[in-house]
């Protein structure tokens, strides 16, 4: 139980050192989601808090929001031949859970307008 404990208390501290609440991760329309250093489950729970909360936003400022998710490439991941999990959970997260198309604009960097 304080394993658990402590693995939530480090996915937030990952999560919040990527994604500072503030200006600097708002930019007009845009807004950026960084799940760099989450594992798959990690990070797909915490992409569906923040798309709810921004759908919400989106639906009571009456505009569209573009939200850029970047889930890395895989260079990180423990040895050299075994294929990055995060960016496929997510992709087929957005298609299949949210009915969300994306596109990637650059690898390892998702896009998806949220309305």
């Amino acid at each position: 139980m304080r394993m658990k404990a402590a693995h939530g208390k480090a996915q937030e501290s990952i999560y919040r050192q990527r994604n500072p609440v503030g200006p600097e991760n708002v930019r007009g329309p845009e807004r950026m989601i960084d799940l760099h250093g989450l594992h798959v489950s990690e990070a797909i729970g915490v992409l569906k808090h923040e798309l709810s909360v921004l759908r919400s936003t989106a639906r009571a400022a009456d505009h569209r929001l573009q939200v850029y998710i970047c889930v890395g490439t895989g260079h990180h991941t423990r040895g050299s031949r075994t294929p990055a999990r995060l960016p496929v959970a997510v992709q087929r997260y957005l298609l299949e859970e949210e009915g969300l198309d994306y596109t990637e604009p650059q690898p390892g960097l998702l896009r998806v307008v949220i309305y």
